[in-house]
C-alpha cells in the first residue's frame, strides 16, 4: 500500500491499496483505442492538466475542461489502470482517484465507477444495485 499526503492545515495522511490484475484488465478493457487523439486536451499545450498540488484553482480549472470531453471515461480508465498519480485524468483529481481505486477493491463494479466518475448526473439513469 502507497501513502498520500495532502498539503494544508492539516495533513492527511491515508493508505491507497493497490488493484489486483483483473481489475487492470477489466479498466483497460474500457479503454478506446486512440483516445488520446480525440481529447479535449489536445488543444492545451502547457501544464494544465498537471497542476501543483496547493493550486486548487488550476485543478478546477482543469477538471471543468473535461465536462465534455468525449473520450473523457478512456481517459479515467487509462489512469486508474495506469496508477497515473499525478495530474488531472477524466476529469478527476489525485484524490479522486484515490477514492475510485479503494471503491473497486472494495468490490464496486467498474463500470458503476467508470459511469459515477464520467457521467453528468443527469445521465446516470441506471439504478445502483
Amino acid at each position: 500500500m502507497s501513502t498520500r499526503q495532502m498539503p494544508g492545515q492539516l495533513e492527511l495522511v491515508f493508505d491507497v491499496p493497490v488493484l489486483t490484475d483483473d481489475l487492470r484488465a477489466e479498466l483497460t478493457s474500457h479503454v478506446l483505442p486512440g483516445w488520446q487523439a480525440m481529447g479535449a486536451c489536445r488543444s492545451v499545450a502547457d501544464d494544465t492538466w498537471f497542476p501543483e498540488p496547493t493550486e486548487t484553482g488550476l485543478k478546477s480549472a482543469a477538471v471543468d475542461r473535461c465536462v465534455f470531453c468525449p473520450v473523457r471515461r478512456s481517459c479515467l480508465a487509462y489512469a486508474l489502470a495506469g496508477d497515473e498519480e499525478y495530474g488531472v485524468w477524466g476529469g478527476t483529481t489525485e484524490l479522486q482517484r484515490d477514492v475510485l481505486v479503494r471503491d473497486l477493491v472494495d468490490g464496486a463494479s467498474v463500470v458503476d465507477a467508470l459511469d459515477g466518475a464520467t457521467l453528468l448526473p443527469e445521465f446516470l439513469w441506471r439504478q445502483a444495485s
